[in-house]
């Protein structure tokens, strides 16, 4: 069964997904799926950073300063309610905005910025990865250039990578095989499900460097 990635631009079908989705369980990353957060929803606190060492943050004395001075800055009751593939183009907007806010504090990016508003909205907010998003789904030179490590903080940036997971998590092409990746990870919102292929995509072809 494979999956369409970058659907509708310049597309890329990864073959054997639900084996890389098998895979993923032996990644880091799957302990930062499974913790359970103890802080609140609707809430954002320190405490809140800890779970992203899982998934290669690197957050410093900043972000979490910024975390205990403007934390309460997020509006987080107005964030949709809806999972990312079924939310409308206002509800990309908006999710687009509240990442991009986060974004401009010391200590953060988009990336960090969406690993912790991971946690807040499993189905809503996908995590936006500074290289395996940003510098390799999104990027048409990729996998013969190597990805980028450049943080992004930009809006239209950020929405545009919503647009595009939506579009991939939306996609005929790719029915069944959500389908099929559901039956086989049945707590996992569709945008885990996303990261979970494409993040062991992205490291068969693009290794650690050692």
């Amino acid at each position: 069964m494979s999956l369409t990635f970058g659907f509708e631009r310049f597309a890329r079908v990864v073959d054997d997904a639900p084996n890389l989705l098998i895979a993923y369980r032996d990644d880091s990353g799957a302990d930062y799926l499974d913790f359970e957060p103890t802080t609140p929803a609707d809430v954002l606190v320190p405490e809140d950073l800890a779970v992203t060492i899982l998934i290669n943050s690197r957050v410093g004395p900043s972000a979490f300063q910024a975390v205990q001075h403007r934390g309460h800055e997020l509006d987080f009751a107005s964030l949709p309610a809806v999972p990312l593939e079924e939310s409308s183009d206002a509800d990309r907007d908006h999710v687009a905005a509240i990442i991009a806010q986060m974004a401009e504090w010391p200590g953060f990016a988009a990336s960090v910025a969406t690993k912790v508003l991971h946690k807040k909205r499993p189905a809503t907010v996908p995590i936006l990865d500074n290289q395996a998003i940003f510098g390799a789904y999104m990027n048409p030179h990729w996998p013969y250039r190597r990805s980028s490590t450049d943080s992004v903080y930009s809006q239209s940036r950020i929405r545009e990578a919503l647009q595009w997971i939506w579009t991939d998590l939306t996609s005929p092409v790719n029915r069944d095989a959500w389908a099929e990746l559901e039956q086989l990870e049945p707590t996992r919102t569709r945008i885990e499900l996303f990261d979970m292929v494409w993040w062991m995509y992205f490291r068969q072809l693009e290794p650690v460097a050692s």
